[in-house]
């Protein structure tokens, strides 16, 4: 299959807090991630203008991973869209508990806002399927790409590559606070050495930019080089 030569159209759906994106294949259409149910109606929206059949195609809600921001929207998406949601087995206790799962901390404002951050709730649900192992295939749900495992920022995190062309990648990576399109580490990381194997991961595929879930977009190489040297 050559995923490069059937790149889909990429709708970016910005709020304050965060991104979504919408993968629109000829057919059928994936969304990334879901928010907090707060932006549900401007998700929805924002699809909408899309065309008279946008929401009709959005078959799959695929969620990078089991954090709050991320998946706290899907019940409530996937009620206006009739779809199904996905996300990778590791991460399947956020959506199922409707918490975050445990965050570890590095510095001191990590150490200070984790206990606001880990009572925040969301409505808890059972995914339609979870993702099992390291990668898989998208073509199934109208889109030509592959995810892939990327832990480091949860044991379950995955990236949506594009080879030659794109990745998503959750929060794996984001934008500094002050210079979104610079690349940084993102909150609550263990082991940043998994990080670095993660994104070694992805720039294996050879992408040009990188989508991330908080701030970007962001150049491949500027990536390797703050995350690789």
């Amino acid at each position: 299959m050559n995923l490069a030569a059937k790149m889909p159209a990429i709708l970016e759906i910005r709020t304050p807090t965060g991104k979504v994106y919408l993968l629109e294949g000829e057919r059928r259409s994936i969304l990334v991630d879901a928010l907090n149910d707060w932006y549900e109606n401007k998700i929805i929206r924002s699809i909408q203008r899309r065309g008279s059949d946008s929401l009709d195609k959005v078959r799959l809600i695929l969620l990078t991973h089991g954090h709050l921001d991320h998946f706290g929207g899907a019940p409530g998406l996937k009620r206006k869209l009739g779809c199904m949601i996905a996300i990778h087995e590791l991460d399947a206790e956020g959506p199922r508990s409707g918490r975050n799962l445990p965050l570890a901390t590095r510095n001191a404002w990590e150490k200070i806002t984790k206990p606001f951050v880990s009572r925040i709730t969301a409505e808890p649900f059972e995914p339609d399927f979870t993702l099992e192992g390291d990668e898989g295939d998208l073509s199934d749900y109208g889109i030509h790409a592959k995810w892939v495992r990327t832990p480091g920022h949860t044991p379950g995190s995955i990236s949506v590559v594009f080879p030659g062309q794109t990745a998503i990648v959750g929060d794996l990576v984001v934008g500094r606070f002050n210079a979104p399109r610079k690349p940084a580490y993102p909150l609550w990381v263990k082991d940043p050495q998994e990080i670095k194997d993660s994104v070694s991961r992805v720039l294996s595929y050879s992408p040009k930019t990188l989508l991330s879930g908080h701030g970007g977009p962001l150049d491949a190489d500027d990536v390797r080089k703050f995350f690789l040297g």
